[in-house]
C-alpha cells in the first residue's frame, strides 16, 4: 500500500490489541489514513496509540455491549472499516452487525466506503453477512469484503504458519481503492490450509 493511498481517510480498527490489529492499523496509516483504534482493553490501546504516533486516537470498545458499540460508532464518521474483533458468540456477531448498521450511513452520506471482516474459524455467518452487507450498501459506494485466516496455521501446502503482517497486507488490500471492484467476497489467507 502506498503512502499516498488513503489520504484524509479515517479508519476505525477493532481489537487493535492483537498484533493483526496493530499491524494491520499501521499498514492504514502508513497509507494516509486516519486512525480510531477500539478494544476492551485500555492500557493495550494506549500503548497501540504510542506505538503508531500521531493521528491515532484509541476508544475503548466491547463489541459484545451494544451500548458500547453504539457510542464507538457516534464518535467519527469513518471510510473504512476493519473489524478485527473475532466473532466468538451471538453477543460478538450482533456487535458486528449493530456496528456495521451504524457505520454504514455515514458511509453513505460520504460517498461510499471499504468494510473488511475478519474472521477466523466458524465463519459461516460472518460471510453471509458480508455478502448481504455488499448487496445492500453496493449502490451507495460501500464495498464489504471478509478475510478468513488462522492464526496460528493449521497444516497447509506451504508448511508454515502465516505471519500478522502477511494477513495485514490483504485486509489493507480490500480496504484500499486497488479492490475497488471487489465486494462480498470471502478471501481465504491461510496458506491453503482450507484445501487440505
Amino acid at each position: 500500500m502506498s503512502t499516498s493511498e488513503e489520504p484524509g481517510r479515517t479508519a476505525l480498527v477493532t481489537d487493535c490489541a492483537s498484533e493483526l490489529g496493530r499491524v494491520t492499523a499501521r499498514l492504514l496509516k502508513q497509507a494516509g489514513a486516519q486512525l480510531i483504534l477500539s478494544g476492551r482493553q485500555a492500557g493495550a490501546g494506549r500503548a497501540a496509540v504510542d506505538e503508531l504516533g500521531p493521528g491515532a486516537r484509541f476508544i475503548a470498545a466491547d463489541l459484545a455491549d451494544l451500548e458500547s458499540v453504539d457510542h464507538l460508532a457516534r464518535q467519527v464518521p469513518v471510510d473504512i472499516l476493519v473489524n478485527n474483533a473475532d466473532v466468538v458468540d451471538v453477543d460478538a456477531l450482533a456487535g458486528l452487525y449493530f456496528l456495521v448498521a451504524a457505520v454504514a450511513p455515514c458511509m453513505t452520506r460520504h460517498g461510499g466506503g471499504a468494510i473488511v471482516n475478519v474472521a477466523s474459524a466458524a465463519t459461516g455467518a460472518v460471510a453471509a453477512l458480508t455478502r448481504t452487507w455488499a448487496a445492500e450498501f453496493g449502490s451507495a459506494g460501500i464495498r464489504v469484503n471478509t478475510v478468513v485466516t488462522r492464526i496460528p496455521a493449521e497444516p497447509n501446502p506451504l508448511g508454515r504458519a502465516g505471519k500478522p503482517a502477511e494477513i495485514a497486507e490483504a485486509i489493507a488490500f480490500l480496504a484500499s481503492s486497488r479492490a475497488s471492484f471487489i465486494t462480498g467476497a470471502t478471501l481465504v489467507v491461510d496458506g491453503g490450509a482450507s484445501i487440505m
